[in-house]
């Protein structure tokens, strides 16, 4: 049994735990890097982290022992700006392929040229409100946002996590969700998570003919597409893929509709090195994504909510931790300059995610102990489990097997391996006995 308290931090309790859970993330990263596993972690901090449990959108989970000890701790977010670094679902919504989808959403042509232009015309307004609130905080460029670019450009490569990139996107989106809240415009967001990387070339391509930019009267216009057209969008953007390495194995279609309101992201699991317990990430991830679960389908008019995760593609047990979740549709990204990462992700209907929880709640009760409402769960539902589990142990192994001896790509180790031919084992002795005494049963009638 679990002799740990799961503790949600809220405005009224964060002070008690706070500074822990970013000491845990020093000890963790530090752990990591001692390990060779450098890149695989990134510091939230102690300022993000209480922003995190301030907010609405966002919740940290903490497991603490009984002498008040934080051991483990994970972030859920969910509602960030469309289109930001941490918005995973952009992943799904570039290309020709996700544009030939949009089109094929509206019925007449005519209709689909009319929403093309408004909104580039609002985003125009957009980037022009951000471009204002992001000169007023950096006076220092003297009102000149080329110079801003520029700057990013040399010192930070204007990659995802650039201020300039990042508060264009975040204010953009901010001016949008202002707009949208009128009546009149509540289309505007999903106009613009459609819309969003379209450029002036493409309004030349629907209507079939040149726009003459040197001709301009709104410089803000060109100072958006020169933006769009910088090394970064154009080499991972506006090419359409991303930098996708390898072609999906899933139909991205399901994903397309996916966004910052519907959509949850497993954000970060960090447990004390020096005090490992099983399964203690699954299960604090498990308590938040049930939060998020049950209340966005509060909301009748919700119908679907997407699980999402980023990890390196090295981290095993990030991995198994997203794929536990069944987060098993997976991308092989470039989603900051040099850092390639693996994007995760499922879809939950309203119709099916009472089963999920319940499903999730049992496994982690029968791998793991975690029961605190106390299920009783049937002989052959354990046996089930606990049959799915070693398969996919099984499967894993094999697969981090034949990694180590024929593919240049594995960086793990033996005790990696190690593990796996234990927890193979463990877990068909725990069979046998089921088995064993669902036969006693059986003698004994």
């Amino acid at each position: 049994m679990l002799n740990l308290k799961i503790v949600e931090l809220t405005k009224d309790n964060e002070h008690e735990y706070i500074d822990q859970v970013a000491e845990l993330e020093k000890v963790v990263l530090a752990a990591m890097e001692k390990e060779g596993k450098e890149g695989q972690l990134f510091i939230t901090g102690k300022e993000d982290i209480q922003e995190y449990i301030f907010s609405k959108e966002n919740t940290v989970i903490v497991a603490v022992d009984n002498k008040g000890q934080v051991q483990s701790a994970t972030y859920i977010t969910q509602g960030q700006k469309p289109f930001t670094y941490n918005d995973i679902t952009k992943y799904f919504k570039y290309g020709e392929g996700y544009k030939r989808y949009i089109k094929s959403q509206y019925t007449s042509p005519e209709r689909y040229r009319k929403d093309l232009l408004s909104i580039y015309k609002t985003k125009i307004e957009a980037y022009k409100y951000a471009k204002r609130r992001i000169l007023e905080e950096h006076p220092e460029f003297n009102g000149d946002i080329k110079k801003f670019l520029a700057h990013e450009l040399e010192e930070n490569q204007f990659h995802e996590k650039s201020v300039l990139r990042e508060n264009i996107n975040k204010y953009m989106a901010e001016y949008i969700e202002k707009l949208s809240k009128k009546p009149e415009r509540e289309e505007l967001k999903k106009l613009y998570e459609q819309f969003y990387w379209i450029t002036l070339d493409d309004i030349e391509k629907e209507f079939g003919k040149p726009i003459d930019r040197s001709n301009t009267k709104e410089p803000d216009i060109s100072e958006y597409e020169e933006l769009m057209e910088t090394d970064e969008y154009e080499e991972i953007l506006q090419k359409g893929s991303l930098q996708i390495h390898e072609k999906p194995e899933f139909e991205e279609e399901q994903y397309y509709t996916a966004n910052t309101d519907n959509s949850v992201e497993i954000d970060t699991y960090i447990t004390d090195p020096n005090q490992r317990h099983a399964g203690i990430a699954r299960i604090l991830v498990y308590e938040g994504i049930k939060k998020h679960i049950t209340q966005h389908f509060e909301n009748e008019k919700n119908n679907e909510i997407f699980l999402c995760s980023t990890l390196h593609r090295d981290n095993l047990s990030s991995k198994y931790v997203s794929e536990f979740f069944g987060l098993t549709d997976q991308l092989f990204v470039k989603r900051r300059m040099g850092r390639d990462r693996e994007v995760h992700i499922c879809k939950i209907e309203r119709t099916e995610a009472q089963n999920y929880l319940d499903k999730m709640q049992n496994k982690l009760a029968v791998l793991y102990g975690y029961n605190p409402e106390d299920k009783k769960i049937p002989e052959i539902e354990k046996r089930q489990i606990i049959e799915e589990q070693l398969k996919y142990e099984t499967l894993e192994f094999k697969r981090l097997n034949k990694m180590r001896h024929v593919s240049k790509n594995y960086k793990g180790n033996v005790r990696e391996l190690q593990g796996k031919a234990n927890k193979i084992v463990r877990l068909k002795e725990i069979l046998k006995k089921m088995k064993d005494m669902g036969t006693q049963g059986e003698d004994a009638r």
